[in-house]
């Protein structure tokens, strides 16, 4: 057994292990002489000489994800390129004497010209719209010092993040104010747009030659990378990792232990009156709605409608895990519900108390015959839309309303009987006024006990075991390698393309554990060919059991710029093996007759009409501009080629040509040849700017 697995079986000595280790750890910090991070004064990275602190990146992360379920990667990635972008924003405006006045500033914030990252933080989550009178209630709130530090801490954060968007969107327009088009491009550019040609072409694909007819050498893979080079350049290191994963599935024990532990509960579930508490306490689920059988599981659709009132069916097997279903109740469904309500929004918690205090008058008025229904709707409802009907909702079918609503009306409240309900929407009162049934369609009320099929701890640590076993004998790729191919249950997986601040690895997607890998990967002390000593566990996001054990090993490293064939082999072999094919296809093509060529070649003469050689896709040919570019030289009845293309091989022949003329008005034309590239520089200006940038990166060393 492996030592790792000896010390996890072994709690005593884990636990005096990381006492030696913290002790170590705390001397070390004491005599250390403070290098590294310390010395660095907490700097995640630095923009041409300007730092980016790492406690104030903390601190904005904590205050715009306060409470948030998104991934911590994403948001970090996030705002680095925020705080890289607002630096560089920064020191391009002071150098151009562009700024941000308080006037300009308080329009921006409050004024007719509101900027759209206040718009977008003040949308209303109904309407989708910008919400003015939200903003002016936030504005008070701040003016009169009412807000908690957090929201004052998130507007200042605001205020740096509109000043960046409008200096961001100055640079930009003095960029597309400067771009120019010149003569000879804006006639070079009506030629590609208004020229239209015609011709005839054979394309033989390159699956006319097997690969096994090609040979292909180093100098072919070492020709094509230096020749697209542009596309395998990199700015950064890349690593690639192998990796072997130990998938946890249940065994049948595990299956049946389940299965079991839900016929025990069935007797006790047949007989429960109060079916909701009985099915919380055991973790199923239970819901007031009516079910129609097209809606059920098709496990027990036709079962259900089968069985009587109070019957149990179960245990039987579906998505995934063992199941128990209930028959709570069954009656007709209506096909539609007329309802009317009276609405009181609720957005925060301190709203909740006097909104329901105000239903509850407006419920005792209507039933005390004080004041009739429509008319304290039309006075009071905050759904302006039905209160000027009187409240009414007119006619709603199944779903047309959000869930706590549509159950209501459907399943729950009588004809004329006043209830309340919440949504998201606030807190209603409601009254159904009629009922249609048209299809008179029986709907069944269902409760579920459940158990997802999920492999016990024993199970879980077993697997675990046999990794560390299968870690502790195998330390080098090769030892790794020659065992996956011993043992067909196992497969050697290949990340690639890796950066030292990634936090998503191969198949295995995003998250904690595959920053740890990565972070592994990168270690200084790690070298190609090192296996991981650690067995990364991967969690089920759902069911929260481990899932997958994950054995990294560290395969080959590219330094920043062109890559290595080695680096690239996997990536390059099919198109280097088909530039080949169209060579030896081009040695067979004797002649310029179509019809001969097709026929050596047991192709067809097409025909395409109307191309202009601006056409990034062309019909039947897709993305050829080879061929594009030689047609350009050729007149009417000549032929071109043979060209080797991106999916073959072609053979051409021009059967017409259009050359479009100029037109008198060159400025106009100038002005619609540069509107692509103005547009163009909303997003690419920043790009062109982190490039020519000083960046460094110190992520890797916080996290």
């Amino acid at each position: 057994m492996a030592l790792i697995g000896t010390i996890r079986k072994n709690s005593w000595l884990l636990v005096v292990l990381i006492g030696l280790a913290l002790a170590a750890f705390i001397i070390m910090d004491m005599t250390s002489n403070r290098t590294g991070v310390g010395s660095n004064e907490f700097t995640i990275g630095e923009v041409n000489g300007e730092k980016i602190s790492w406690p104030e990146f903390q601190r904005t992360e904590s205050v715009l994800y306060a409470n948030s379920n998104t991934d911590v990667f994403g948001r970090r990635n996030f705002l680095w390129n925020y705080f890289v972008e607002e630096k560089i924003v920064e020191g391009e405006a002071e150098e151009l004497g562009l700024n941000v006045g308080d006037e300009e500033l308080e329009e921006l914030l409050f004024g007719t010209r509101v900027s759209p990252i206040v718009q977008r933080n003040f949308t209303n989550q109904q309407t989708g719209q910008f919400d003015r009178n939200s903003l002016n209630e936030f504005k008070t709130a701040l003016d009169n010092g009412q807000l908690t530090q957090q929201y004052v801490e998130f507007w200042e954060m605001q205020k740096n993040e509109v000043v960046k968007d409008r200096l961001q969107n100055k640079l930009t327009n003095m960029v597309k104010k400067a771009i120019y088009t010149p003569t000879w491009m804006a006639e070079q550019a009506q030629k590609d747009m208004g020229s239209s040609l015609d011709f005839a072409f054979v394309k033989v694909p390159f699956d006319a030659i097997e690969d096994s007819e090609v040979t292909v050498t180093e100098d072919d893979y070492e020709a094509y990378l230096k020749e697209n080079s542009a596309l395998f350049k990199v700015d950064e290191q890349r690593r690639a990792a192998d990796y072997v994963v130990f998938d946890v599935v249940p065994t049948a024990t595990d299956s049946q232990d389940i299965r079991n532990a839900i016929a025990n509960l069935v007797p006790a579930f047949a007989e429960t009156d109060d079916d909701s508490m009985f099915v919380e306490n055991n973790f199923g689920l239970y819901d007031v709605a009516y079910v129609k059988k097209d809606l059920l599981s098709p496990a027990i659709s036709d079962t259900v409608f089968d069985m009587s009132v109070g019957s149990v069916y179960g245990p039987y097997i579906d998505e995934g895990a063992f199941k128990a279903v209930k028959v709570v109740d069954r009656k007709l469904i209506p096909d539609s519900v007329r309802s009317r309500h009276i609405l009181m929004r609720v957005e925060t918690a301190e709203q909740f108390a006097p909104a329901k205090a105000k239903i509850d008058s407006i419920k005792n008025l209507i039933e005390t015959g004080a004041e009739p229904f429509d008319s304290l709707a039309i006075k009071t409802s905050q759904d302006i839309g039905s209160g000027a009907k009187g409240g009414d909702l007119g006619y709603a079918s199944q779903g047309m309303m959000v869930k706590p609503f549509n159950d209501m009306i459907f399943y729950q409240a009588e004809e004329g009987e006043l209830n309340i309900v919440y949504t998201q929407f606030g807190i209603h009162l409601v009254e159904v006024t009629d009922r249609k049934y048209i299809e008179n369609e029986e709907g069944v009320q269902v409760a579920y006990l459940q158990e997802p099929i999920v492999p016990s701890e024993n199970t879980q640590d077993a697997i675990y075991d046999q990794a560390l076993d299968f870690v502790a004998d195998h330390r080098t790729l090769d030892e790794l390698t020659a065992a996956v191919e011993e043992n067909p249950s196992l497969s050697l997986e290949t990340a690639e393309g890796l950066d030292k601040n990634g936090y998503i690895f191969g198949a295995l997607g995003g998250g904690n554990t595959s920053r740890d890998i990565i972070r592994w990967i990168f270690d200084p002390g790690t070298s190609e060919g090192d296996v991981s000593p650690e067995v990364y566990i991967y969690e089920d996001p759902d069911l929260y059991f481990n899932s997958k054990y994950v054995i990294p090993a560290l395969r080959s490293v590219s330094e920043a710029g062109l890559p290595t064939v080695a680096d690239v082999r996997q990536t390059i072999e099919q198109a280097v093996i088909n530039r080949k094919k169209g060579e030896m296809i081009k040695s067979r093509i004797s002649g310029n007759d179509l019809v001969a060529i097709a026929g050596q070649f047991d192709a067809e003469v097409d025909t395409l009409e109307n191309v202009n050689f601006n056409m990034s896709y062309m019909p039947q040919l897709g993305q050829e501009p080879k061929v594009l570019a030689y047609m350009d030289a050729l007149e009417k009845g000549e032929t071109g080629g043979p060209v080797v293309g991106n999916t073959g091989v072609y053979v051409f022949k021009l059967t017409e040509k259009t050359i479009a003329s100029l037109p008198s008005n060159m400025s106009s034309l100038r002005n619609q040849v540069a509107a692509p590239v103005r547009q163009a520089a909303d997003f690419q200006l920043m790009d062109a700017l982190k490039k020519a940038a000083e960046i460094e990166d110190n992520r890797f060393t916080y996290y």
